[in-house]
């Protein structure tokens, strides 16, 4: 058995990139490969979904309630494919919210 000794790696540098290096595995034996759009199966996480459609996240959550977005639960984590957020992104439209307006 090899033995791995770190030393002057911080705890959170090394979770951060524990979980990186499980995403990319996690991705590479789920993404079912396409010749014509190799990134349609990428897998975003509901943080990565929400920049993309630029949304919070309680609105990503929300349409995963409502049925609007599919998601995955991998691990206790949730993903979201990045083709079915792109399609559910053409079924919805942004509304622009009006304040109070001044007297």
């Amino acid at each position: 058995m090899q033995q791995v000794i770190l030393s002057g790696v911080l705890y959170t540098q090394l979770l951060e990139d524990l979980r990186a290096l499980v995403r990319g595995e996690v991705q590479n034996t789920l993404a079912i490969p396409s010749s014509k759009e190799p990134e349609a199966e990428q897998l975003l996480t509901v943080r990565e979904a929400a920049a993309m459609l630029d949304v919070c996240l309680q609105t990503v959550h929300e349409w995963k309630r409502k049925g609007l977005l599919c998601y995955y639960k991998i691990g206790g984590r949730t993903y979201l494919k990045r083709h079915e957020v792109l399609a559910a992104l053409q079924g919805q439209q942004r509304t622009v919210k009006t304040g109070r307006k001044s007297r």
